[in-house]
């Protein structure tokens, strides 16, 4: 009824508008009609929603977003602590790209009417804001109160006790911008399906915000999606929340909370309010490979909390492309510091605790494929054990040895630690262009101290403001062993829980 009222002052403003050009001619009277017709089609994307509100027996229906929620306006009583509603809301959003003014809002059940006016109206609703209406005073009416809507006990209209459907259907008159279109409530959703259910059934009356003309629909599902998923460090991961009523419609301008719950990143939060989709999206990045368990959460006015399920998201990290690693000295081990970990000056650039390298070693370890904390590794001298094609990752594991020594035509060294680097352009398999970068993180294995440029915790744009991601800014964070996933030849690995023990706090 209502759509069909909204689209009736589309084609009116649309049929006038060929004399409205014509009336720019006339004069100021004619002038005038044409801007009043040209506000009826220009406030014509207008949704109206409406909901019922019981605090008295609150549950996870209570109608959500509220009082307080982001893009709302909220008439009625506040604040919310010292409330006790039980009565229908209406929920007015202006999907228009402009901002309309809300002159007026009225609710007629049966012959009782109830009237949203006042000094604070016009409203003005900026583009995809919503006026929420609701009783303006605390406590519990019984029949019609109206017109002042200081109680709007609209399941108890126009007779409290009614246990048999009265075939009442509330109307809504929503005056914008001057001009009033009428919405038939004809699910019954304002006065509890035409009985008195709190009554009748003893029971929770609060009824999620529905589109004006549908049934309501209880029971509410919020899913987190992908459930699982893998990344490389460094790179975004984004799950999407989904919340829907038990008919599967989508539930706008609700705030969704995000938390990773346990992992290398946990307690990591974000927030952000479902779409017309009922999606809400949360994005955060890390510097520290493992798996992360994620859940999503809404919580309403009075404080009912509904969860998601558990989702995933494994870091991994990859070592040089086609297996085998490029290697720095521990003495260059700090988070933060420049390294050189490819080139024909590999050993001036490089301190380990052994000493001297030899010259012939450009920093590239062809075994093993898959390093790992306290194992050995091998290479040819000079560049006849050939380096990878590139180019190389944005972040890529590195060896960290105390010991490089050639024994016949083998050089050989420890991996007393693996750190993550940020490479940097420029990169080829020619010793005589030099690779460098920045260590970021440290996989497994004891490093440096952290200097005072150690990078902090990433905030990739888009991210919201709550998230905090990546790597524990300062030194490593104290972790029980875990077993963490690397890359190698393309294929995700699993390294010994010992290799990934990271370093205490000291």
């Amino acid at each position: 009824m209502g759509d069909y009222t909204e689209r009736r002052a589309i084609r009116r403003g649309r049929a006038r508008a060929p004399w409205c050009a014509a009336a720019l001619l006339v004069g100021t009277a004619a002038t005038s009609i044409c801007m009043s017709l040209t506000q009826v089609a220009a406030a014509s994307s207008i949704s109206v929603l409406v909901g019922y509100a019981d605090s008295a027996r609150a549950g996870g229906e209570f109608p959500n977003p509220w009082n307080g929620a982001p893009n709302t306006t909220f008439d009625g009583c506040s604040p919310q602590a010292a409330c006790t509603f039980d009565g229908g809301a209406i929920r007015i959003r202006n999907d228009n790209p402009a901002s309309v003014l809300v002159d007026q809002v009225s609710v007629h059940i049966g012959g009782c009417l109830y009237t949203w006016s006042g000094a604070t109206y016009p409203r003005s609703l900026a583009p995809g804001a919503s006026l929420v209406v609701a009783q303006r005073g605390s406590g519990v009416g019984s029949g019609c109160t109206g017109p002042d809507p200081l109680t709007f006990d609209s399941s108890d209209i126009p007779n409290a006790g009614t246990c048999a459907n009265d075939g009442i259907q509330p109307t809504v008159d929503v005056t914008i911008d001057g001009t009033t279109s009428s919405y038939t409530d004809s699910g019954q959703v304002l006065n509890t399906g035409g009985i008195d259910s709190g009554v009748c059934s003893n029971g929770d009356e609060s009824t999620q915000w529905v589109t004006i003309g549908n049934h309501s629909c209880p029971g509410q599902t919020l899913t987190l999606n992908p459930p699982t998923q893998t990344d490389p460090v460094a790179t975004t991961a984004t799950l999407l929340a989904k919340l829907t009523d038990a008919c599967a419609r989508p539930l706008s301008d609700v705030v969704v909370g995000f938390k990773v719950a346990a992992g290398p990143n946990a307690g990591a939060t974000g927030q952000g309010a479902t779409n017309s989709l009922g999606i809400a999206a949360f994005s955060y990045s890390s510097l520290v490979v493992g798996m992360d368990s994620l859940q999503a959460a809404v919580t309403n006015a009075v404080g009912f909390t509904r969860t998601s399920n558990t989702a995933t998201v494994t870091w991994t990290i990859e070592f040089a492309p086609g297996g085998g690693s490029f290697v720095i000295g521990n003495k260059n081990a700090a988070l933060g510091s420049a390294v050189y970990f490819w080139g024909s000056q590999w050993a001036q650039h490089n301190s380990l605790t052994a000493g001297t390298a030899p010259r012939s070693f450009k920093g590239f370890s062809d075994q093993p494929v898959t390093p790992a904390c306290g194992q050995g590794w091998t290479a040819d001298p000079g560049n006849s054990t050939p380096p990878p094609d590139g180019p190389l990752p944005d972040f890529m594991a590195v060896i960290v040895t105390s010991s490089a020594r050639q024994i016949g035509p083998e050089i050989s060294g420890d991996t007393v630690a693996i750190v993550i680097v940020r490479t940097h352009s420029g990169y080829e398999p020619n010793p005589g262009h030099s690779a460098t970068g920045v260590i970021v993180a440290v996989m497994c294995g004891s490093a440096s101290a952290v200097t005072s440029e150690a990078p902090q915790r990433p905030q990739l744009a888009g991210l919201p403001t709550q998230v905090q991601s990546g790597a524990p800014s300062g030194p490593a964070s104290a972790a029980t062993p875990t077993a963490c996933q690397v890359s190698a030849r393309g294929r995700s690995t699993t390294l010994p829980s010992q290799a990934c023990v990271r370093k205490k706090r000291s």
